[in-house]
């Protein structure tokens, strides 16, 4: 059973990447957890004001939670999946950090506002996909819920050092018989790939037959932009520990005071630094196309 938790600040905004999220794993056996955060208490007489209200807040979005699980395992649309809620107090990054350690999630999805500027709606969507030890689903509130066809994988293909990483993206694209392409940015301080490499991902990749796309840019934003931009993707998938990526996904002249939300729903991958990569791999030939 796959474990999912789900952040929430009871917003349109999570509302619909809950729908999302459970659209995405509609055929899958799914444990959600539901996670409301909201400010701790402090300690002095200034404080007082701030406790009532943040004990307000956890009462009520509590209440909010179980009523809502409780509605969820009454419509049982996916008979599949199950449900379960925490309202916790603390500092957002931090108590999400502190879950993922404590619990082996398989992923979290959140789902970001434009005009949020605090805690886990606001930069921090951001911090979850570069310091969350756990693979991220990014909802874009304007995301619709539709067949999942067009799935793009853009990573920094030569830095792949474990395949294994891509398992949610194999599984998934096989699970919905989906179209997979493999984006290559080619920017002018980019490594090469080794054709052992090469043949060892598509290896991994098989039975999926991958379309293999390439595309000239300054910058990795700049590609992922302008591919965007120019074709249809209801997924894209990237790894951003690899600091080329991560550039692309936050970007230069990103506000701190904004949240980050992509143009598509964005699955982030996350990179534990192992390596499976063979020291050879006979017959180079055998690939047909170049990452």
């Amino acid at each position: 059973m796959k474990k999912i938790l789900m952040l929430t600040d009871l917003s349109e905004a999570s509302h619909n990447a809950f729908d999302f999220a459970r659209a995405f794993f509609q055929d899958t056996p799914t444990d959600f957890h539901l996670l409301y955060i909201y400010p701790a208490q402090t300690g002095g007489f200034d404080g007082l004001k701030h406790n009532a209200e943040s004990a307000q807040l956890a009462t009520t979005s509590a209440n909010q939670l179980q009523h809502m699980v409780t509605e969820l395992r009454q419509q049982a649309i996916h008979k599949k999946h199950t449900f379960r809620s925490s309202a916790l107090p603390g500092k957002p990054l931090e108590v999400v950090k502190q879950l993922v350690q404590a619990e082996a999630y398989d992923f979290v999805v959140i789902g970001p506002q434009q005009n949020d500027t605090y805690g886990l709606f606001g930069n921090s969507a951001i911090g979850l996909v570069h310091e969350l030890k756990a693979n991220v689903l990014v909802v874009p509130i304007n995301a619709s819920l539709r067949p999942m066809y067009q799935v793009v994988l853009a990573i920094d293909f030569a830095n792949l050092k474990n395949n294994n990483l891509l398992s949610p993206l194999k599984e998934f694209v096989t699970r919905r018989a989906a179209l997979l392409t493999l984006l290559t940015i080619e920017t002018p301080d980019n490594s090469v790939i080794h054709p052992e490499q090469e043949i060892h991902i598509r290896q991994f990749l098989n039975p999926i037959k991958p379309i293999v796309a390439h595309l000239q840019a300054p910058s990795p934003k700049e590609g992922i932009d302008a591919y965007l931009a120019e074709h249809p993707v209801d997924l894209l998938v990237t790894i951003p520990h690899y600091k080329s990526i991560a550039n692309a996904l936050s970007g230069d002249s990103h506000s701190h005071t904004q949240a980050y939300t992509p143009l598509v729903p964005l699955l982030t991958l996350y990179d534990d630094g192992s390596n499976d990569l063979p020291e050879l791999v006979a017959d180079p030939s055998a690939v047909e196309d170049t990452l």
